[in-house]
């Protein structure tokens, strides 16, 4: 009688250990696996816009694109290291962004799927006086 209720015990604290992780492993956010650089811009001050591609899905997934602002990088293999530790302003479905700097303000442009953006990562971008986000579809 006691071995079964021992059993019993084992059994529904399992049930609950594997539910908790499960709820934990599916609410965690997987990190990005950027492969290549699609994009780059200087700001002229010492900072530059980035563009990655994130690969994370493999095959079964397409590409999505991710953009940073982060200081000037010679080699793409160190923008792409430290990128991995920032967290990007805009990520989208389609490597088709431009940015120029008119007049002291920031002008970025895409087309297409837009999956997050951000501005708390322009807001202190020196060299551009305000921020201008045009998203054409």
């Amino acid at each position: 009688m006691l071995k079964s209720w021992t059993q019993r015990i084992c059994n529904i604290l399992l049930a609950v250990c594997l539910i908790y992780l499960s709820a934990s492993w599916l609410d965690s956010p997987s990190k990005a696996n950027l492969d290549e650089i699609i994009f780059k811009k200087s700001l002229g001050n010492g900072n530059s816009i980035y563009g990655a591609r994130d690969n994370r899905g493999g095959a079964t997934v397409g590409f999505s694109y991710r953009y940073y602002i982060s200081k000037e990088f010679n080699a793409d293999e160190r923008i792409l290291t430290a990128l991995k530790e920032i967290t990007p302003f805009l990520t989208t479905k389609n490597p088709d962004v431009s940015a120029q700097i008119v007049d002291g303000t920031l002008h970025l442009s895409t087309r297409g799927r837009i999956y997050e953006f951000s501005s708390y990562a322009l807001e202190n971008v020196q060299g551009a006086s305000a921020i201008k986000v045009i998203m054409t579809l």
